[in-house]
């Protein structure tokens, strides 16, 4: 059971900082869209379509897609033969914790030092 007072520190956190909505909207939207153009550069590879290119499909995942770039390739079965794709793509679900990892302990900091 989780304690109150987390979930207490929880909604404080949340209610008065504005820059962890942000992030936290911007992860969505981004995971999202990642997740979106797997589906759509399968589709047009199905199709023999004009295609993403695998380099802006990494790069959303090292913006903070990769989570939904990771879920697009297995659930759309899109780029899982290509062994250095799928290992950029984990390097960037890495990154992108990391990056949000220090994110949020830097506003974790300030909240308490107020």
């Amino acid at each position: 059971m989780i304690n109150l007072q987390i979930l207490q520190d929880i909604i404080i956190w949340f209610s008065q900082e504005p820059i962890v909505w942000m992030i936290t909207v911007y992860l969505v939207i981004i995971n999202f869209l990642a997740l979106m153009t797997m589906w759509w550069d399968k589709r047009r590879a199905r199709n023999d379509g004009w295609r993403v290119s695998e380099v802006t499909l990494l790069i959303m995942g090292f913006v903070g897609g990769a989570i939904g770039l990771i879920i697009g390739m297995f659930r759309f079965h899109h780029k899982t033969r290509k062994r250095a794709f799928q290992i950029i793509s984990i390097i960037g679900l890495v990154v992108s914790f990391l990056f949000y990892w220090i994110e949020f302990r830097a506003i974790l900091w300030n909240l308490y030092l107020i």
